[in-house]
């Protein structure tokens, strides 16, 4: 008996060149962040991607719209930033490597960081942003400084956990890259100074 013959199924042009379009919008506006227009426009999004600012809200209800998108997908590259730390290696050098791979997170997302707060006040999918990324960065450090967590009381630890945050929080990693106009090692290694103090 012969079987039936297959047809391979095409995808859809349409819907492809409408994917292509969609994350092309996305791409200008971390780009423009990333390159500093802190609070990039509809417009110059458009110009940007190599669309009408129309097929930009097209694809997205507004800005807000848009937000949500970009921060999935900040979000998602933030993840593979550096190398994850050996949760079972020695206290000493799970804090080396937690400051080193934040470093690299919190040096990729500055520019991003620094358009994002101006509209977060008065922006909904920038709040919620922030949250997604607060609670990534306790996961972390629950996760990295388990042990050390754990020993506490419940309220000790909480006051650690945030103490650790503020610490290394993207705030932070600006006033020692802005104000006191450090370069990425001389940052680290004050991520690193108040990490051992905080733990000690």
């Amino acid at each position: 008996m012969t079987a039936p013959a297959t047809t391979a199924v095409r995808p859809d042009g349409r819907l492809e060149r409408s994917r292509r379009t969609r994350e092309a919008v996305v791409d200008a506006l971390l780009a423009l962040q990333e390159e500093g227009d802190l609070a990039p426009s509809g417009h110059r999004v458009a110009s940007r991607a190599g669309v009408s600012p129309r097929t930009v809200y097209l694809h997205f209800a507004d800005m807000e719209a848009l937000f949500v998108e970009a921060g999935d997908r900040f979000l998602a590259k933030l993840a593979a930033v550096g190398v994850p730390v050996p949760v079972a290696a020695p206290l000493a050098e799970r804090i080396a490597r937690f400051c080193d791979r934040r470093a690299q997170v919190l040096e990729t997302l500055l520019p991003v960081y620094r358009g994002s707060r101006l509209r977060q006040p008065f922006s909904a999918a920038l709040q919620a942003n922030r949250d997604r990324y607060v609670r990534s960065s306790d996961d972390e450090i629950d996760a990295v400084f388990g042990p050390e967590l754990s020993a506490r009381s419940v309220d000790d630890r909480e006051r650690l956990r945030a103490a650790l945050y503020v610490a290394t929080c993207s705030a932070s990693w600006d006033a020692l890259r802005d104000d006191r106009g450090l370069d990425v090692a001389g940052a680290t290694a004050v991520l690193r100074h108040l990490v051992v103090g905080l733990l000690s």
